[in-house]
């Protein structure tokens, strides 16, 4: 195909997306490449949102794809959550591309912002087969004519800019089953239901070892109950997959039996939003755009990894900033700048909770209703860590991925997924002493429903001061907090961390819509990064999910502080995540370094 010769098609504004953001946006991606030096600078103003049909508008150069910091964009939001869909409506009603989805076994799609630039990406696998056994140990899941399908829109008018549609070679997943509860996978086989959805089918196990970031009554909490789930071939009949809850024996070994509780049967009625998008463009023309190879900037080995580093040291500008991989808390960040502290080693984020129905919490760790999943995902345990690093005009960003079963369960980035979570979390440090955190949710997808209602996400800061003072500033003026306490973003704008034995402070400038001011307790904070810490923490104590636990009166005057940020979004009125991401964002500043 020529990379050279436009074709010209009428650009139709029925098809124009465009919102009003700024043409700089954030650098992220889904599948976990790496992206590259080359990012605008921070002060590079938003372009204003130009006609879908104006044609003096000079096109974003393709061949020269550059990143950007979050705060280069103009409203980082609502890039991320309205920029995907807009870009898989021009991609999608290309010629032939529809088509490339519609017969596939499954597919999902990937997402990254460029400067003017919305880059999407289609896995689609048009073939699939799953060989082994139970009782061999393993399964082998194979992928073939693997559809890869890329596009670069131009975020100002929503115009299309270039194709590229190409074969991947086979992908090969060698799924053992060492480790996993093979009690409750019996358990579950075992049951009538399970038996019938399975019968005539090549299926696997995709699931049975996830009970201690599962809860599912509140009779069965953490740790009590196991999801054990199978997966086939898309194309084997009307159901897709299926799953049973069954009981697990706990670290105190309160149950001795392993009962099935419940069945889920995904039918193939749950949502195919890339399908639906096919439908909805098929009769309609992108305009003018080129044909040839898309290359990201930068270039990683996604097939391996273990390239990440348990831990690493970045000096650059007036940064050095220390990462530490954990078992527990996803990555600690120790950060300094200008060679003074900012950050103390548990900074981090510890965790994400979401949950399958808004049921909230009735206790620490329990749900309130029955059929209700409830995930509590310790960040260390669901993917690799930090495995990116990108630079900016003004500064760099350090990047972890986060995904229940990422480091192998590779079907998942082809549309075989059971799970709607997966983090991209950002830390961003730039040359004026900002930090911008962000943690963008861009998961394929859940096999049974548009996804869960409700996340919380939540930022812990370490500021790395042996003495502060806090204070909020509503809008009037700064207000001195001497006490642990709640701060609700809805009553403030700022809140301010000061050294007591100097002039450095953190002000947080986008902080959780709550955050708890706290004074640093080594009991609630320096667990062990280990599973008996993890059992400690969630399974004996249960106070690590629910913040209000924290707050017991002491003095936060003078003392050594601890921030938890949190910050909510519901997810209910049918966001899908294939389609439509979102994000959470915390910003703070050192100052008087």
């Amino acid at each position: 195909m020529s990379d050279k010769l436009p074709r010209r098609r009428r650009f139709l504004q029925s098809l124009a997306l465009g919102v009003g953001v700024g043409v700089a946006g954030c650098s992220t991606n889904d599948d976990g490449s790496t992206g590259t030096p080359g990012e605008s600078p921070a002060d590079t103003p938003p372009s204003t949102t130009a006609s879908p049909t104006d044609e003096t508008t000079e096109p974003p150069n393709v061949d020269d794809l550059q990143y950007a910091a979050p705060r280069a964009v103009d409203d980082f939001d609502a890039v991320v959550e309205e920029r995907k869909l807009a870009a898989l409506r021009q991609v999608l009603a290309a010629d032939g591309v529809g088509s490339q989805v519609t017969e596939a076994v499954s597919s999902t799609a990937y997402h990254r912002i460029y400067d003017g630039v919305d880059f999407v990406e289609i896995l689609a696998p048009h073939e699939m087969s799953v060989t082994g056994s139970l009782d061999g140990g393993q399964h082998t899941i194979e992928f073939g004519d693997i559809r890869q399908i890329r596009g670069l829109v131009d975020r100002r008018n929503d115009r299309l800019l270039k194709v590229d549609v190409r074969t991947r070679e086979p992908h090969v997943i060698e799924r053992s089953y060492d480790g996993l509860n093979m009690d409750t996978v019996n358990a579950a086989l075992e049951h009538p239901d399970v038996a019938a959805a399975l019968e005539g089918k090549d299926w696997y196990v995709l699931a049975a070892d996830y009970s201690i970031i599962t809860a599912y009554s509140e009779e069965y909490p953490i740790g009590v109950v196991t999801p054990v789930l199978f997966n086939w071939n898309n194309d084997q009949g009307e159901l897709v997959a299926v799953g049973a809850a069954v009981t697990t024996k706990t670290f105190n070994d309160q149950i001795e039996e392993n009962e099935v509780l419940d069945v889920y049967r995904p039918t193939s009625e749950s949502p195919d939003p890339l399908a639906d998008i096919v439908a909805e463009v098929q009769n309609t023309d992108p305009g003018d755009y080129r044909e040839g190879t898309i290359d990201p900037p930068g270039a990683m080995d996604d097939e391996n990894w273990e390239i990440r580093r348990p831990s690493q040291t970045i000096e650059q500008g007036d940064w050095t900033v220390t990462w530490e991989n954990t078992l527990h808390d996803a990555y600690r960040v120790e950060a300094s700048y200008k060679g003074k502290p900012v950050f103390g080693r548990e900074t981090k984020v510890p965790w994400m909770l979401s949950d399958y129905e808004p049921f909230g919490m009735a206790g620490p760790g329990t749900p309130s209703g029955r059929r209700n999943w409830h995930f509590w995902d310790t960040l260390g345990f669901t993917g690799p860590g930090v495995i990116e690093k990108h630079d900016f005009a003004d500064g760099f960003r350090i990047r972890g991925t986060y995904h229940t079963g990422s480091l192998d369960h590779w079907e998942w980035r082809f549309g075989q997924n059971w799970a709607p979570y997966r983090y991209l979390i950002d830390w961003n440090f730039h040359d004026d002493g900002t930090v911008d955190v962000t943690s963008r949710h861009p998961t394929t997808g859940f096999r049974t429903t548009n996804g869960y209602p409700k996340y919380t996400f939540h930022f812990a800061v370490d500021p790395a001061f042996e003495s502060a003072t806090v204070s909020t500033d509503d809008g009037s003026g700064w207000s001195a907090v001497t006490e642990e306490s709640r701060i609700d973003r809805s009553n403030v704008d700022r809140i301010r961390v000061e050294n007591a034995d100097g002039p450095e402070r953190l002000v947080v400038e986008r902080p959780g819509m709550r955050t708890y001011a706290l004074q640093y307790d080594p009991e609630l904070v320096e667990y062990e990064q280990t599973l008996d810490g993890v059992a400690a923490e969630m399974l004996t104590d249960r106070e690590y999910l629910d913040p209000e636990n924290y707050l017991r009166g002491n003095s936060v005057d003078g003392e050594r502080l601890y921030l938890r940020m949190y910050s909510d979004r519901d997810t209910s009125q049918g966001t899908h995540a294939t389609t439509d991401p979102f994000a959470f964002r915390f910003t703070m500043r050192a100052e008087n370094y």
